[in-house]
């Protein structure tokens, strides 16, 4: 039961950074929105992701894809191991 719920999380927030990552880039590039915050569901995933992009700020580059390749890696190894 608490491997599911863990599961389950990882999965949500890892969702989560992947809708910030497509709206972001259909905001800016194929709607060319100067100011995506203005937007009340892009606004919505960047608060609700926030604190995961503050984790990885210090990698120069890619950052969302570390952030799902650790949420994928943490994800495999809860339903490995627990």
């Amino acid at each position: 039961m608490t491997e599911q719920l863990l599961n389950y999380t990882l999965a949500f927030f890892m969702w989560l950074a992947v809708g910030r990552a497509i709206l972001h880039f259909l905001l800016t590039t194929l709607f060319a929105t100067p100011d995506p915050m203005k937007n009340p569901i892009y606004l919505m995933f960047y608060r609700s992701t926030q604190w995961m992009y503050k984790i990885v700020g210090f990698l120069p580059c890619c950052k969302t894809l570390a952030i799902i390749l650790i949420l994928l890696f943490l994800r495999v190894l809860t339903v490995k191991y627990l």
